[in-house]
């Protein structure tokens, strides 16, 4: 008799530990298609990336895709620029621990709206503001296709490693005052900056749209 209860009592700890796993959040089987350098192309010019397509997968289908709750942030740089972002904290996607930040396809005259029906402004050290949004434009925001991705490994990418996964760039840009120099895949839609200090950060958009990661880095 004891021997069944010892028994019973394994059997049911098993059974919680497993669905303890299922239930914690931004946990991913290994899957190929989740890994950063799968990128799928399509005929219209967008690509699919982490199993979300930019220009037509919303903020709402990543959050259900990766199983973790979206912080919803509008942010104003010093120079005034707006982006709508969902960022994701501590994912990991086929194995790989990293952050990720979605930008939304929202226009300067709805991020402005966004901006003016913010409930709460927090000024950062640079200068750069955090807008609090109001629920009705979160609703929205979730709802709102995804223009950009950008992903931030916790594993440190040597130049080796990232010619071995992405291939040979198009073009490598020194960033102007700095160590980092950005990989150029325009075909892909994708910029990687290299970074000496370890701090590598992926840019993904649609091919069709790269000039958007160009544009930062034709200023002086």
């Amino acid at each position: 008799m004891r021997e069944r209860y010892i028994f019973l009592g394994v059997l049911i700890f098993s059974l919680l530990a497993v669905a303890v796993a299922i239930l914690l959040p931004g946990r991913q089987d290994h899957r190929p298609d989740m890994l950063p350098w799968a990128i799928t192309l399509h005929e219209d010019g967008t690509s699919t990336v982490f199993g979300l397509r930019l220009g037509h997968s919303t903020l709402g289908d990543a959050e259900q895709l990766f199983q973790t709750e979206v912080e919803l942030i509008l942010f104003q740089s010093p120079q005034g620029h707006r982006a709508a972002e969902g960022y994701f904290d501590g994912i990991t996607l086929s194995g790989l621990a990293a952050k990720l930040v979605a930008e939304a396809a929202l226009s300067d005259a709805e991020l402005q709206a966004m901006f003016e029906r913010g409930v709460r402004i927090a000024t950062m050290g640079d200068g750069s503001r955090k807008i609090t949004l109001h629920p009705d434009d979160s609703a929205r925001l979730r709802a709102t296709p995804i223009a950009s991705l950008t992903y931030l490994p916790r594993t440190h990418l040597d130049d080796a490693l990232v010619e071995k996964r992405f291939g040979v760039p198009a073009r490598k840009v020194n960033e102007p005052g700095g160590d980092v120099v950005h990989w150029l895949y325009p075909e892909r839609g994708l910029d990687v900056a290299v970074s000496a200090g370890g701090k590598e950060v992926l840019q993904y958009v649609a091919p069709r749209d790269f000039s958007r990661l160009m544009a930062p880095l034709h200023k002086d």
